[in-house]
């Protein structure tokens, strides 16, 4: 099998489990180390969401622009989140992180880079050992959904 390398101690390492695959999306759970409960997402788009979000509460990545909103905004008002939420603390190791499980398949996500309003980083495919860099998040989900189609034509 093949070698690859997570880095423990970055704080926004992700374990991302895929229980179920069904009509091209997939859903399952996050875990990261400032949630005591698994974070549940149904679709593809709501798990970009919910890391996104994640990412701004820790502030890690720092995100290198703003989002652009249809709101208006109203005087004095500032764009992008109202107010910053306490940086939380850890309430589990890295290692409980790396040892979760999905049914389909497991996925270890750091996102080293916020950058040109995209994600940079890596991905390592636990079940097979394979380890991937991407630029962007178009390709990270394309990264997912190889493995899941992989994943899916030998069974």
């Amino acid at each position: 099998m093949g070698q690859y390398r997570i880095n423990t101690a970055a704080p926004n390492l992700t374990c991302i489990c895929i229980d179920l695959r069904a009509e091209g999306d997939y859903s399952g759970r996050i875990y990261h180390k400032y949630s005591r409960e698994a974070i549940p997402f149904q679709k593809s788009g709501s798990m970009i969401t919910i890391l996104d979000q994640f990412f701004d509460q820790i502030n890690y990545p720092q995100a290198s622009t703003r989002y652009r909103s249809f709101k208006k905004l109203k005087k004095g008002e500032t764009a992008g989140p109202e107010k910053r939420l306490p940086m939380p603390e850890p309430v589990h190791t890295s290692q409980e992180i790396l040892e979760q499980r999905g049914k389909d398949a497991t996925f270890i996500l750091h996102v080293q880079y916020r950058q040109n309003s995209t994600w940079q980083g890596n991905l390592v495919w636990i079940e097979e050992e394979m380890e991937e860099d991407f630029c962007s998040v178009l390709e990270l989900l394309k990264l997912l959904d190889s493995a899941l189609c992989r994943n899916e034509a030998e069974e």
